[in-house]
């Protein structure tokens, strides 16, 4: 396509956060521009939720700000305004029907997320709005007559645009591979903004030894997994896990990431902890334990663990608690007994270190919160620049609470800001 020498409004980056933006500012009377630096727009929507996108969750307000930590606070006035049930009638309007399931999480009927991003996509085409694919900002600058510069990098041809205003939407740093390369946050710092820490979060942890290694493909459900850093412990969470060829996975450890790889980053050593029966008291497994072994006393002790694990994890039991398995229950003592219980409930992996961004689910870290307006999501050092979804230092667990941001910010920057300011 053709670019113009002149937009009203020019949105960077076509992801949740820039598409809803795009589509909640427009006005016939104006000009809008998306631009997309990759070939199609919305690849990383595409492969999200694992192909499915989980595209929000059904907690209440509080609780759902709870899962992004301290900075949840900047999100509020965002999801008062635009929030779970705005999302789903949003989409529903659009064509696309949602299921709720476990752990309040909603989901296309059709479990596509295509059908997300399509949604969209035909709704821009329908109000006229351009994408611009392959087009990679590489520059923005401000004049003085109020106007901003966007230098293009257009299939290796430098274009020039100029615009009244601009939304940053660009993404974090993760899955690079869609698009998501951080350049936002250069294009934020040469505009004057504070961009913190970044680093990968809800991302696959590496563990120390072959364990996990013999574990792989297992998926444990109704765990708790705990981080724990010189003897405190740092975090917890209960629900599901899974271990793979480098050390663990899944969602309870996903949402532990956070923590774990700002200890990893400090030096600290780091473990995190199993408990395969959370259910149970000590004591109460210790009766277990106990009622298993007399009610089949002239079992071997691999008949024992049968009753207690899952196959997978019974020979690296056996191994780890040095008890034959062909030892008679009768023959278990007393610290026997007590090295089982202990192992069940204490079943310890150290941290060695985490993926790279190219696992990671979102990027933690982005552009400092105390630069942007809640309630308009435009800069509150340059006019006329607005910012929407992963670029900004707000994440969250996994649940879809991270989608949700994207878009109850997008829509704020383009209903409360642009739109309302325009």
């Amino acid at each position: 396509m053709m670019l113009r020498n002149q937009y009203n409004i020019v949105v960077i980056g076509a992801g949740p956060a820039g598409l809803i933006a795009a589509i909640e500012s427009y006005k016939s009377s104006e000009k809008i521009l998306i631009l997309e630096k990759m070939h199609n727009p919305a690849l990383k929507l595409r492969i999200s939720g694992k192909g499915r996108c989980n595209i929000t969750n059904d907690a209440v307000l509080e609780d759902f700000i709870s899962h992004f930590g301290k900075n949840g606070r900047f999100l509020k006035f965002a999801f008062a305004n635009f929030f779970n049930t705005d999302l789903i009638r949003y989409f529903e309007k659009l064509g696309v029907q949602f299921k709720l399931e476990r752990g309040g999480r909603y989901f296309p009927k059709n479990d596509d997320a295509g059908e997300i991003a399509n949604a969209l996509l035909n709704k821009v085409k329908s109000l006229n709005i351009p994408i611009s694919t392959n087009s990679e900002v590489i520059s923005i600058t401000k004049s003085k007559n109020k106007k901003f510069t966007i230098t293009i990098n257009k299939n290796t041809q430098h274009i020039q645009i100029k615009t009244d205003k601009i939304v940053l939407a660009t993404g974090g740093k993760s899955y690079p591979g869609t698009g998501s390369t951080g350049a936002g946050f250069k294009l934020a710092s040469q505009l004057g903004h504070t961009v913190t820490l970044v680093s990968p979060s809800l991302v696959p942890i590496e563990t120390k030894g072959n364990t996990a290694k013999k574990l792989q493909g297992l998926s444990l459900k109704n765990v708790k997994a705990q981080v724990w850093c010189e003897n405190k412990k740092a975090d917890e969470r209960f629900g599901e896990m899974l271990f793979t060829g480098f050390g663990i996975s899944g969602p309870i450890i996903l949402s532990l990431s956070k923590i774990i790889v700002k200890l990893i980053d400090n030096k600290e050593k780091v473990f995190v902890s199993i408990d395969l029966k959370p259910a149970l008291s000590h004591k109460m497994l210790e009766q277990r334990i106990t009622r298993e072994i007399n009610e089949h006393i002239k079992q071997g002790f691999k008949n024992l663990l049968k009753k207690l694990l899952p196959g997978k994890l019974v020979p690296v039991f056996i191994e780890k608690l040095k008890i034959p398995e062909e030892k008679q229950l009768s023959q278990i003592n007393s610290e026997e007994r007590k090295k089982l219980r202990m192992l069940l409930k204490e079943f310890q992996f150290e941290v060695t270190g985490y993926r790279s961004f190219n696992h990671a689910i979102v990027t933690s870290g982005g552009i400092c919160i105390k630069d942007i307006n809640p309630q308009t999501m435009e800069s509150k050092l340059v006019k006329g620049l607005y910012f929407a979804g992963e670029i900004i230092d707000v994440d969250a667990d996994t649940g879809g609470f991270n989608l949700q941001a994207a878009f109850s910010t997008g829509w704020i920057a383009g209903t409360n800001g642009i739109h309302a300011l325009g």
